[in-house]
């Protein structure tokens, strides 16, 4: 299903009470591939009736979002709440959540402090302050992406991520396209994360203005040479989201990071990334990986060189990536077209 093909939406407000009535029981049992249609629906039925519905409705709305890791829907309704002097304990903990999910990091800061000054014996609280100073702290340690004009945004991918990324990443033809891990835990997940921060990349949370976290774009820069991967939820390829996700990596990296130039490598199969590499401007350099990886092909993105000048730099940068997939180009040819 198309990522805002709702499929469920035009609900009256007394069938999307009665709807939230009828999913709140089911709020842990949701299977990934409805998921999408699901809060499509209730996010379009609470911009026609949100205002119309009584709180406890809006707390049933809140606590379903929550469960469902739809963190955009959870946050507008926690404002509501909010605004409507109306939050409660778990509502303020959801809201708190969501702020933090969706980088509202004005808001996650403004509502921790009150929470600690209307609760101040509350362990939860405390913590979870002490978690969110934490993050800022990291979070801020350098430029972030800026974010585009229709509401998509960049996020440094934290461990707090872990249950939205989990949701978009059920498909096993992302692990298999990306060559990335198939998890079989949380703290599977979350070591993973640790290791390619020691590695210095910078893996992003792509988040939709709406639809909240829907892939990850990585870059691994050595010097100012960079090489990337994307991926995104099934439902939310082939929307644009990918493209517009990848220019702003790249622009990020180019005038925040010094980047030159980037590479990227695809599986020759794998036509629908292959045109997204070329609208993106990034050049098929018609070098393959060595074996056992010669299904993989190598593109950059930069200004023109050679062919050899850009296999030589392949080579350098796989081999500061420590990666295990090399180019099958010899680096003696190489050394002799560059004479």
């Amino acid at each position: 299903m198309h990522a805002f093909d709702h499929g469920h939406g035009g609900w009256s407000r007394a069938e999307f009470e009665s709807s939230l009535e009828s999913l709140c029981p089911m709020a842990e049992a949701l299977d990934a591939d409805e998921r999408t249609s699901l809060v499509g629906a209730l996010l379009q039925a609470w911009r026609d009736h949100g205002r119309a519905l009584p709180p406890p409705a809006r707390r049933d709305l809140l606590a379903l979002a929550a469960a469902w890791e739809a963190w955009p829907l959870a946050h507008r309704v926690g404002i509501a709440l909010e605004a409507a002097a109306a939050l409660e304990y778990a509502d303020a903990a959801h809201l708190l959540s969501a702020c933090m999910q969706v980088g509202d990091t004005v808001r996650a800061r403004q509502l921790s402090l009150r929470l600690q000054l209307l609760h101040p014996h509350d362990a939860w609280f405390a913590s979870q302050h002490v978690e969110l100073l934490a993050w800022l702290r990291w979070r801020e340690r350098g430029p972030l992406p800026a974010p585009d004009d229709a509401g998509l945004a960049l996020e440094p991918l934290a461990h707090h991520h872990g249950a939205g990324f989990a949701w978009q990443y059920h498909d096993p033809a992302i692990a298999s396209l990306c060559c990335l891990p198939r998890f079989a835990d949380a703290d599977e997940w979350h070591g993973w994360l640790d290791e390619v921060y020691r590695q210095g990349q910078r893996p992003f949370a792509v988040l939709h203005r709406d639809c909240g976290l829907v892939g990850m774009v990585n870059l691994a820069l050595h010097g100012d040479v960079g090489f990337f991967y994307y991926w995104l939820g099934p439902d939310f390829q082939g929307c644009g989201i990918g493209p517009r996700a990848v220019r702003m990596l790249l622009r990020f990296g180019r005038e925040e990071l010094g980047m030159r130039c980037c590479y990227a490598k695809v599986f020759e199969h794998n036509l629908a990334s292959r045109r997204a590499l070329a609208k993106l401007d990034f050049v098929d350099l018609d070098m393959r990986a060595a074996a056992p990886d010669e299904a993989e092909m190598f593109y950059r993105w930069g200004a023109s060189c050679s062919r050899a000048f850009a296999a030589a730099e392949l080579h350098g940068l796989l081999d500061r990536m420590g990666s295990a997939t090399r180019a099958a180009v010899p680096l003696l040819r190489l050394i002799g077209e560059m004479r």
